[in-house]
């Protein structure tokens, strides 16, 4: 669970040092073409060494490695990004974090039986905190394609965890493989003019001080990318899907504390409220074991198997 929280406040620096590159003209495409290119060629060598003698699993597994970095990683940042040039940032996070509802949801449709009440009442908690924080009512405007695209990322990010939890590759290589594809696939949907990249300024503000835009880069890259998505990707073959994805959610309030310090956003007392409920939420959730869930020392998952959704049937 540790590791769960621990990619989530990797996760939640993200935003706070995007926004001084998006202030200073680089758009939301280069951003996180850079951040999957540098992330890959970080992880090419710990990749290689990782896959020694299990190239066998890459072949056997293409399938999931090509939706894993194709959905998972590129289509779910490319939709958010196009999501929040037609509606307000708050309301395409408030979609796109309702993606541990659809798996959820996805696990009662898959296993027929409703899940828990504790996993229910943990669920919309979790929601209505979530709604609270990001400060949803303050601007909620009506576009269909951004409406769609939020939507698409809410299926990306759903995926990413799913897959996360049951491709059975080890974490640093399934990271490093999900980035090199992800920067394949953000490459061409830049190319074909769906998300534009454009590099700005190379001297941006941040947190009072003008530095180069290397720093913001170097932390989106270093521990948003490299650091956030190899702990999150071995939190979640541990413990599963459906934690893994409540777990993420404390990202916003992560992303809260990093706005305050560094930009100097001081939350108001609902997104408070919003915060605890979120949290309360969270741990409601995570209280049901999952079937997906396997001790520290056991086997990788096999996503061959019926329960290749994260079953939250037990109480």
């Amino acid at each position: 669970m540790s590791a769960a929280v621990l990619s989530a406040l990797f996760f939640g620096t993200s935003g706070t040092f995007v926004k001084p590159l998006l202030d200073a003209g680089w758009s939301p495409g280069a951003g996180s073409l850079i951040r999957t290119a540098v992330s890959a060629l970080i992880l090419a060598v710990p990749t290689w060494r990782a896959l020694r003698g299990r190239w066998h699993l890459v072949r056997r597994h293409w399938l999931g490695l090509l939706l894993f970095g194709a959905v998972g990683i590129a289509v779910t940042q490319s939709a958010y990004f196009l999501a929040v040039g037609h509606i307000p940032v708050s309301t395409a996070l408030m979609i796109e974090y309702l993606a541990p509802v659809l798996l959820v949801t996805a696990t009662s449709i898959w296993l027929r039986r409703f899940p828990p009440l504790r996993v229910v009442g943990g669920t919309v908690a979790a929601v209505v905190g979530l709604a609270l924080v990001l400060d949803v009512g303050a601007g909620i405007a009506v576009d269909p394609i951004g409406l769609c695209a939020a939507l698409i990322a809410t299926v990306g990010c759903a995926s990413y965890f799913q897959l996360s939890a049951t491709l059975p590759l080890p974490p640093i290589a399934l990271t490093g493989l999900g980035f090199a594809i992800a920067t394949v696939v953000s490459g061409l949907l830049g190319a074909v003019g769906l998300v534009p990249i454009v590099i700005g300024s190379w001297s941006v503000d941040l947190a009072g001080s003008t530095v180069s835009a290397l720093v913001p880069l170097a932390v989106v890259a270093l521990i948003a990318g490299v650091a956030g998505y190899s702990v999150a990707v071995a939190a979640a073959s541990r413990i599963g899907a459906r934690a893994m994805s409540f777990l993420a959610l404390t990202e916003v309030l992560f992303a809260t504390v990093a706005a305050v310090l560094v930009l100097g956003q001081v939350p108001g007392p609902l997104q408070i409220v919003g915060g605890l409920a979120l949290v309360a939420g969270v741990v409601l959730v995570i209280s049901v074991r999952s079937d997906r869930e396997r001790p520290a020392d056991g086997p990788l998952p096999d996503p061959s198997v019926p329960h290749a959704v994260d079953a939250a049937s037990r109480r």
